[in-house]
């Protein structure tokens, strides 16, 4: 197979491949063959850009951790009010529903992550960027007298993310107990209780910080996009 002139534009839709097909497969089930079919190629070509599976697997799981982080903290960086900023980023943390193919690959990997030490490194990393996203989020709260707090920040940091992984499992897992609606809701509860600010609710109206597309489809209830 001749090399293609721009081997970073290949390796970038072999990735892109690969993520749809964790979506649609799962970690257990994935072969190369379902990548390659994915991306319309002959399997060759996936072998011949990333050593093994193991290989082009750890840069999904790389690159879905970093949108999905970039996705809330760019949301973040645009709204100057706190408020808005808590309630922009419980939106983006939460699966659009059971087809949410960003979510559904990153609990993949987190529940491979127990056998596998980069993926647990990875999960690790993406939990600590969003703890310390919040936990920004939660001083400028403070420090524009929005947020009073009866327990340490970071406590209160790592609960929201928890929150959020909680819920959000149960969102992929088709649990019509809990739709996004009822997630976002509880952990807004939650966030009000601990800041001590009534203003943190669903139906805030946050100002579009003019986030990139994926940020907006995952505010987009599932369907409807």
């Amino acid at each position: 197979m001749a090399r293609p002139r721009n081997q970073t534009a290949r390796r970038a839709q072999l990735v892109h491949a690969a993520t749809e097909a964790v979506g649609r497969r799962g970690l257990a089930q994935l072969r190369v063959a379902d990548i390659a079919e994915v991306a319309g190629v002959a399997r060759g070509s996936v072998n011949y850009y990333f050593s093994d599976l193991g290989d082009l697997l750890r840069q999904v799981y790389r690159q879905a951790a970093d949108r999905f982080y970039t996705s809330r903290a760019d949301t973040a960086s645009r709204l100057p009010d706190a408020r808005d900023k808590l309630v922009a980023c419980a939106r983006l943390g939460l699966p659009a529903g059971p087809q949410d193919e960003l979510a559904v690959v990153l609990y993949e990997f987190n529940a491979a992550a127990r056998d596998e030490s980069e993926y647990a490194t990875l999960a690790q990393s993406l939990y600590d960027r969003q703890v310390a996203m919040y936990g920004s989020i939660l001083e400028i709260g403070r420090a524009q007298g929005h947020f009073r707090f009866t327990e340490p920040i970071p406590d209160v940091a790592a609960n929201l993310v928890t929150l959020e992984d909680g819920y959000g499992l149960h969102i992929v897992g088709r649990n019509s107990s809990l739709p996004p609606e009822r997630a976002l809701a509880l952990i807004l509860a939650h966030a009000r209780q601990a800041t001590n600010c009534p203003d943190l609710r669903p139906d805030r109206v946050v100002p579009d910080p003019q986030a990139g597309p994926d940020a907006v489809r995952r505010h987009t209830p599932e369907g409807t996009a």
